[in-house]
């Protein structure tokens, strides 16, 4: 080894590929230059074969113009474009105009299956479109060409007969006039409205008279709701809808509105328990008045005189000697008890429970049975 041109000089590796140099060309895109050890060489041929293996190290250099909308569609849009991005986005391309292809394949037999032709003349079910299209525009020239012929006829029977044909129309007008102006022709059945209009146009019972026929005003008779005095409210339970609103839930407390059940009332009067807490504080001022001034009992009974008590007593000397005794009167002490009774209020009577509204009749369309 000491003596090989191609080693360098000192090399202390154990590997013998560390020691050797390259002394090819030098290869810019695998990044190989003169003068590098050989495993440096190794490694680089190794990942670019791998790369070239898998694809990934493959970038085609492809004019942009000439890649089509669809083909775009599934490119990266930005970095570079590797061979296998070219290649995935070919065959999903290729997928989705196979299913396009198959779409149009399956509405071309739609077209082309056997038509129901009726009136048509001159073609078949089994005719193919065209002449299936062409059939029905030949029909509606006719058609056309028909009605103008029938409209030129009846222009001239009214020009020549037009006094018969507006008694015609005027007697059409006279025997259909009930049906062609009744009112329930604009209502829907079985739907409450309300109405500001006058009660002559129903009976005393509330049934629509003349044109108000079947119509009727719902007073809880003829099989309408009595809605006298009452807000209409949705029926609770309903096919359909999510989860209750709080305000709604009947699991909460709230009213479980049913068809045609009325609910609530117009005043409301609050138990103990729907009252605020609260409380009725009261102050009682207690004098006790004793005379003035009063007397003490002193057993037994002395003198009194200037303040103190003068006992007659027998000294040593047999003689009566004063003591000045200074009387003190205790403390009186006076226990007094008193009752304070608060007077009841209130009359347990209702309150208004209705908001702002409108006075007006409800009316309901009812069919004939």
């Amino acid at each position: 080894m000491s003596t090989c041109s191609n080693c360098y000089n000192g090399c202390t590796e154990i590997v013998s590929d560390r020691c050797i140099k390259y002394t090819g060309i030098d290869v810019p895109v695998l990044g190989i230059q003169t003068g590098d050890s050989l495993s440096f060489v190794e490694q680089a041929l190794i990942t670019f074969l791998t790369a070239t293996i898998n694809g990934t190290g493959i970038k085609p250099i492809i004019d942009n113009t000439i890649l089509c909308t669809i083909i775009k569609q599934y490119l990266p849009t930005c970095g570079d474009i590797t061979l296998n991005d070219i290649l995935s986005a070919v065959i999903k391309a290729t997928c989705n105009l196979q299913q396009q292809i198959l779409i149009v394949s399956q509405n071309l037999e739609e077209l082309n299956a056997d038509y129901t032709i009726g009136c048509l003349t001159g073609v078949t079910p089994s005719s193919n479109t065209h002449d299936i299209v062409q059939a029905v525009i030949t029909k509606l020239c006719l058609v056309n060409s028909n009605l103008g012929a029938l409209a030129l006829e009846l222009q001239n029977q009214y020009s020549s007969n037009g006094v018969e044909l507006d008694n015609y129309i005027s007697n059409y007008l006279a025997t259909h006039s009930s049906s062609v102006n009744l009112v329930s022709n604009r209502m829907v059945p079985f739907s409450v409205v309300p109405y500001f209009g006058p009660l002559s146009n129903f009976s005393s019972t509330g049934v629509g008279l003349g044109d108000w026929d079947r119509i009727f005003l719902c007073n809880g008779l003829n099989g309408t709701p009595d809605t006298r005095g009452r807000v209409l409210v949705g029926v609770t339970a309903v096919p359909g809808g999510g989860a209750y609103p709080s305000q709604t839930d009947p699991a909460l407390g709230n009213p479980n509105y049913t068809l045609n059940v009325p609910l609530g009332a117009n005043g409301v009067a609050l138990s103990i328990g729907q009252m605020p807490q609260h409380a009725h504080p009261n102050t009682t001022a207690v004098t006790i008045i004793s005379p003035n001034p009063h007397t003490h009992a002193i057993s037994p009974q002395v003198p009194f005189v200037s303040g103190k008590v003068t006992p007659t007593g027998t000294g040593s000397t047999g003689s009566t000697t004063p003591v000045n005794t200074t009387l003190t009167s205790a403390d009186v002490n006076l226990t007094a008890a008193t009752t304070v009774t608060v007077a009841d209020q209130g009359a347990g009577q209702s309150h208004p429970n209705f908001q702002p509204g409108l006075g007006c009749y409800y009316i309901m369309y009812i069919p004939a049975p």
